[in-house]
């Protein structure tokens, strides 16, 4: 039998070693897990597990949004920095007004962003980041060339009730 210590030691182990990349996919598909669970909750009128399970993917957004460096990241930090604001803000919506399109709108944000970010190669953000320490111009931010972006799709645009350049990392 395994102790709890050690599955403890090797989860933070394994955390630690993991590339950022991977750590913000397994953040996003977090962030999936707790809005459908939010969704069957709230459509199962249960409001204590709704609350719960919105309440914890707002952290993780907060958390991703804290961890932008726009310094690096230039216009693509810009862009998640614009989409975690509506994605935070649906949230609290959903918390005022239990209605299941806030949840729904944060899940066409997530679904591209996980697709996305899992055809990242391991290692881009510090590729990146090397790369912006030595730029002696500081004129334009380091970006993967490669990175995958694209407009966000205008059924979110929408729903967000904004006409700003918001763009999603997606497949």
């Amino acid at each position: 039998m395994y102790n709890n210590h050690g599955v403890q030691r090797y989860r933070e182990a394994d955390i630690n070693s993991m590339s950022k990349e991977k750590m913000i996919v397994l953040l996003y598909e977090k962030m999936q897990s707790d809005l459908l669970l939010a969704q069957k909750a709230l459509r199962e009128e249960n409001r204590v597990e709704m609350t719960k399970k919105v309440n914890h993917s707002q952290r993780i957004v907060s958390e991703l949004r804290g961890a932008l460096d726009h310094s690096i990241g230039g216009e693509v930090a810009q862009n998640l920095d614009n989409l975690y604001d509506f994605m935070f803000h649906q949230h609290l919506e959903v918390l005022v007004d239990l209605d299941e399109v806030h949840l729904i709108n944060c899940l066409r944000v997530i679904d591209p962003l996980i697709k996305a970010w899992r055809q990242i190669p391991p290692g881009t953000a510090e590729n990146a980041a090397r790369e912006n320490a030595k730029s002696t111009t500081g004129s334009k931010p380091a970006v993967a060339p490669s990175s995958p972006v694209e407009p966000v799709s205008e059924q979110v645009n929408e729903a967000a009730g904004k006409r700003t350049s918001i763009l999603s990392v997606s497949a």
